[in-house]
């Protein structure tokens, strides 16, 4: 018997607001990235923050989306206790970005978390990808047994377990450049992301539109001023072509 096909995942936003998502995730990180790339002179961070790079550049593109998706319908955030990080919703989706690291892996289509404390692992737990799973996408070998979380402290910031799904913008970044940009429904397995159907994102910058040089107004009248007269030139006779003459 064949395996029921899955959804697709985009289907869970509606069109305004996939498009919304598209564009606001890649400007975001970009945004983000200049700033951090300047942080010692002039990040002007809202919040006073002068996160450089690594940790601090994801931190800040999560403020730049937030930013950017706040007027959109069924936008939400969530501050998770403790901490100075708010939680990024629309609708029953939860938008969680994520820097990999100055690479992208070959397999772009799992990584590995190098930092992941207990209540985040509790979050990206609880909220993993059941919905938009391929088969035999995850039966991959545990690389490392997989602790039992306690959910007690992250069950008020989820709400509804049976409604959210997590979905990872992720991204590779050096503070000169930012390199490849996916997005896509994630789970989270032992200290590893795994992807369903990554889309690739793109950055389009906005053209600015060039200042046209205005000229300076020239002063009426003055001194030299006006169109002279043109004269043919002459040569002025030597002094022994008129002795010759005489």
């Amino acid at each position: 018997m064949e395996e029921p096909e899955r959804p697709d995942w985009r289907a869970e936003f509606s069109d305004k607001q996939i498009s919304a998502i598209r564009s606001a995730i890649p400007t975001a990180i970009h945004d983000s990235q200049e700033r951090s790339a300047r942080a010692h002179t002039e990040y002007a961070d809202p919040d006073g923050d002068q996160d450089v790079y690594g940790v601090g550049m994801s931190r800040g593109a999560q403020k730049e989306l937030q930013a950017a998706l706040k007027s959109l319908e069924g936008y939400r955030e969530q501050r998770v206790e403790g901490t100075r990080r708010s939680l990024t919703y629309v609708g029953d989706a939860l938008i969680f970005l994520q820097r990999v690291g100055k690479k992208m892996p070959r397999n772009h289509r799992r990584f590995r978390l190098s930092y992941l404390p207990e209540q985040r692992r509790e979050l990206l737990e609880t909220t993993s990808n059941v919905k938009y799973t391929e088969p035999g996408l995850f039966d991959l070998p545990e690389e490392e047994p997989d602790e039992a979380a306690n959910l007690s402290d992250v069950l008020d910031i989820v709400g509804d377990l049976g409604r959210v799904t997590l979905f990872v913008p992720y991204y590779s970044s050096t503070p000169f450049a930012v390199g490849s940009m996916f997005w896509a429904p994630a789970r989270l397995r032992g200290h590893h992301l795994e992807f369903t159907d990554p889309e690739r994102l793109t950055y389009v910058k906005e053209p600015v539109a060039k200042e046209t040089k205005r000229e300076a107004p020239r002063p009426a009248g003055g001194f030299a001023e006006g169109d002279r007269p043109r004269t043919s030139a002459k040569l002025r006779p030597r002094p022994e072509d008129k002795e010759g003459h005489n």
